[in-house]
């Protein structure tokens, strides 16, 4: 069966091996990983993302060095707000919305939920990150 595939897949030109993306710098941790800074190279790594897409506008969570492939449990979706970063909070109920000014007290990418600082009460509240870098503020 083995030798068959292989034949199959020799006839048809389908390559065995699947690309991997692999940095072309080191990329530190937190940074939004560009275009110019990984590459696709022809070679199957377990774990290894296969797609430029899926690399590019993520964020590295540990250093990834040079020449070595882009692991998937080391990227993230960038974070839209950092810790102690000053933001907007919007809170909306039955039609009644209050925006406020907030403190960040965790960073956050788009859709996770975090705790910020209202800074005129200054109470702490939980919100979930929207995508113009604001706050939702959970009841």
């Amino acid at each position: 069966m083995r030798i068959l595939l292989t034949l199959v897949l020799s006839f048809t030109g389908t390559s065995v091996f699947a690309e991997t993306v692999f940095a072309r710098n080191t990329i530190r941790a937190r940074e939004v990983i560009s275009a110019d800074a990984v590459f696709l190279k022809k070679i199957e790594t377990a774990g290894a993302a296969q797609s430029l897409e899926d690399v590019i506008g993520s964020e590295a969570k540990r250093a990834i060095y040079a020449g070595h492939p882009v692991l998937v449990s080391n990227i993230t979706q960038a974070a839209a707000i950092e810790r102690n970063e000053v933001v907007t909070a919007i809170f909306e109920l039955n039609g009644l919305t209050i925006s406020t000014e907030a403190r960040a007290l965790e960073r956050g990418a788009v859709g996770d939920v975090i705790r910020a600082m209202n800074l005129t009460s200054r109470n702490t509240i939980r919100a979930e990150v929207i995508a113009n870098g604001s706050l939702r503020v959970l009841p």
